[in-house]
């Protein structure tokens, strides 16, 4: 694709058309870039400490002190540098003294000045070799935004080469040694190459969708930084298309893989998208949507532009309310949808209660409308939940008239802002301050959607990243509780796993021997708690663990001589320091554990002598073991009693339900019949059995695959079709129009 000057196409928008965009960029800059600053002068700072406590005069504490004196600063100028060049390209002022490269001529540089130069240098060419493609479309895009041919590296906020040098221009009258200005480069480098790559994303995604330039595609392939770095010479995209027709795709949706592909249609999600619009026309006629073949329109046919006028005045209109069918509505919201649209036509004058809408108008307006349908028709949202979400049907309809990817994208603004929106409220009924918070931070978010959205897409990915940054903030404190979570199952089964293989042993070890009640407690208890603990630590092939294993079979040993009436074999005779260490284990020590040992000794002389053995003996103490914590109160009780053959499941929910994955989440019922979503927080190496969490992090269930599946069978469990909350409804509207199709 040749790419034109903004002189040369006079199509394009100008500059000051695009100034809410160029905020939304810089916004998402100051979102991305300002983080990996922080992150990187927070390493250097670990760096410089880790340096001091080797005594090294070097990058010592004189430089820590250093650094941490500029840190908040050069963050301060870092950002305000960022908010200048972007105030600059709005007011079209390109060339401020001192933001570019430099004044006209040539000058001899500092020792320093080169240094710098070459760091930043370093900087560009690192971040460029994996995100070239990316950065190379992102670019041409953006000078089209600010209405110029070209972009100096120092004068364009996107190129690394500008925040390279902002970061330079940000240390540059401060007190810092040289060496360690290359330092903070250097960590700077490393945070950038990984901040940069969704930078380009969402600013490809930004400027595409409004317009600009929408179908370019780079010309250059990035490098992976850790593949090889020869010259082989490059390869266009469109070549590589040719080889492998979906290999390409729009580069407004740049992937997230290392080397930063382009994003592209599903193919899979494509195919579904063409079914249902095929499928579309039938489930009309089904619903009475449809006029009888041949028969004349029974009202106006309208265009694209009075939709969007419809649409915009029902937005507007706080009396719009949408209810899914299944929440008490006869009618559906496609049905719900098109007579408020009757109702807000008339409004502008538009006769005739209904409306024609052309094919593609009609396909999008009814999707959107299933979807939101399906979407809350779940068991994870209560009414109050339904009504929000609701508010969102006529903005989503106005961005499906005008882009239908949002079907196929997966990344697509709108899309990203639904998933979010519906993770904040699956199975949040407010009980917890932070539940109430988040929904309050929902409703915030879907009334700006409401007021401002203007067919300009981009208030869905402020608002998505807005939302999401709130969430975040909650989500340390849930991940925290999650891993807890984890590590405290894991903990459980490691001990259920050695206390059934010590068990073994022993069982093994002792055969079929009737034992004195002093010896058998002390085997099963005193024993089995140190072999247990030397199994979790040191592993049952430790030195340790053999040890512990002979000194019980030498008490084995000396219990089969005593058993026979012989005296002890003075050549071997008991193992008293293993036996007070087990004791020790167990919490007896000292005079109690040498009490104990003497409890041992008098059962084993009592046999020889033929004398019966004490059925108690007080010496012989109880287990000082610390007991096991209860299991959470809300944890349903599932049991699978006798294995799972008399397990009754169905076949194929078992195969979906063995394809989860650590991340993956399902609908699991809770007490009060209410469904709230489940997290696959871990799967146990040993039992195979998963770990399910809230969306707070807490533990919910253990359960195998077969005690999940037979949960599905009796309704407790719903397994999600898709990934997302939209890829889900997305599948089941695909459901619904198959059932309309085959329908007799």
């Amino acid at each position: 694709m040749t790419f034109r000057s903004p002189a040369e196409s006079p199509d394009i928008p100008t500059q000051p058309a695009f100034g809410p965009l160029l905020d939304a960029l810089q916004r998402h800059m100051l979102d991305r870039a300002a983080p990996a600053l922080d992150s990187a002068l927070a390493d250097v700072d670990d760096y410089l400490f880790d340096r001091s406590q080797t005594g090294e005069e070097s990058l010592g504490l004189m430089a820590l002190r250093d650094m941490r004196r500029a840190r908040s600063e050069i963050s301060r100028s870092f950002r305000q540098s960022v908010v200048d060049r972007f105030r600059s390209l709005r007011d079209r002022r390109l060339h401020e003294q001192g933001d570019l490269a430099g004044g006209p001529g040539l000058s001899l540089l500092s020792e320093q000045a080169l240094e710098e130069q070459l760091a930043v240098e370093q900087v560009a060419s690192s971040v460029l070799r994996a995100h070239a493609s990316a950065f190379e479309v992102a670019s041409k895009r953006f000078c089209v935004v600010v209405g110029v041919a070209h972009l100096d590296g120092r004068e364009n906020p996107l190129n690394p080469v500008f925040l390279a040098s902002s970061l330079g221009r940000a240390m540059g009258q401060l007190e810092m040694d040289a060496e360690l200005r290359i330092v903070v480069f250097k960590f700077f480098e490393r945070e950038l190459v990984s901040a940069l790559g969704d930078i380009y994303e969402r600013c490809n995604t930004l400027m595409a969708t409004a317009g600009v330039l929408p179908e370019l595609r780079a010309t250059q392939r990035a490098q992976s930084t850790h593949g090889h770095r020869g010259h082989a010479p490059q390869k266009s995209m469109e070549q590589e298309q040719q080889r492998d027709p979906g290999s390409a795709g729009d580069a407004s949706h740049q992937g997230r893989g290392p080397d930063s592909a382009p994003m592209q249609i599903n193919a899979a999600d494509q195919a579904m998208f063409a079914n249902m619009l095929g499928m579309l026309q039938g489930w009309r006629s089904a619903m009475g949507m449809a006029a009888p073949a041949g028969a004349a329109p029974a009202g106006p046919t309208l265009g694209t532009g009075d939709l969007m006028s419809i649409l915009s005045l029902m937005q507007q209109d706080a009396t719009s309310a949408f209810m899914p069918a299944a929440a008490g509505e006869q009618q559906s919201l496609a049905g719900q949808l098109r007579q408020q649209m009757a109702q807000s036509a008339r409004k502008l004058g538009v006769a005739g209660d209904n409306l024609n809408l052309d094919g593609l108008d009609g396909d999008a307006v009814d999707l959107v409308a299933l979807l939101f349908d399906v979407l809350l028709d779940g068991p994870q949202y209560d009414t109050r939940i339904r009504q929000k979400i609701g508010r969102m049907l006529v903005p989503f309809v106005k961005v499906a008239v005008k882009d239908r990817r949002m079907f196929m994208y997966k990344e697509h603004p709108a899309r990203r802002l639904l998933n979010t929106v519906a993770e904040a409220c699956e199975g949040n009924r407010g009980e917890a301050p932070q539940e109430r918070e988040l929904l309050t931070q929902v409703d915030q978010t879907i009334d700006r959607l409401v007021s401002e959205f203007n067919e300009d897409v981009a208030i869905f990915e402020t608002l998505e990243q807005e939302l999401r940054a709130y969430m975040a903030q909650h989500r340390k404190r849930f991940e925290l509780a999650e891993k807890r979570s984890t590590e405290a199952q894991r903990g459980r089964e490691r001990l259920e796993q050695a206390r059934a293989s010590v068990q073994a042993d022993l069982g093994w070890h002792r055969a079929d021997r009737t034992l004195p009640p002093v010896i058998d407690e002390f085997l099963n208890k005193h024993a089995m708690h140190h072999l247990v603990q030397i199994a979790l630590r040191d592993g049952k092939g430790s030195p340790r663990y053999d040890s512990a294993m002979r000194a019980v079979d030498d008490l084995l040993a000396a219990n089969d001589r005593a058993m026979e009436r012989k005296p002890p074999d003075l050549g071997k005779p008991l193992p008293e320091a293993e036996l007070l260490a087990m004791l020790a284990s167990a919490g007896c020590i000292g005079d109690a554990g040498e009490a104990a040992l003497e409890a041992l000794n008098d059962a084993l002389s009592r046999l020889a002598e033929g004398e019966p053995a004490l059925a108690v003996d007080a010496r012989m103490p109880a287990e000082a073991i610390m007991p096991e914590p209860a299991p959470p109160l809300q944890e349903p009780l599932l049991e699978a009693v006798g294995g799972t053959a008399g397990m009754d499941f169905d076949a194929a929910m078992l195969a979906r339900i063995r394809t989860l994955q650590v991340g993956h989440w399902i609908q699991l019922q809770a007490g009060d019949g209410h469904f709230a979503p489940a997290k696959v927080s871990w799967i146990s190496p040993i039992s195979s059995r998963l770990l399910l969490v809230n969306r707070r992090g807490i533990r919910v269930l253990v359960a195998s695959v077969q005690e999940l599946a037979v949960m599905a069978k009796l309704g407790k469990v719903l397994v999600r079709e898709g990934t997302t909350a939209f890829e889900d409804a997305m599948h089941q509207v695909a459901g619904r129009l198959q059932s309309v199709a085959t329908r007799p």
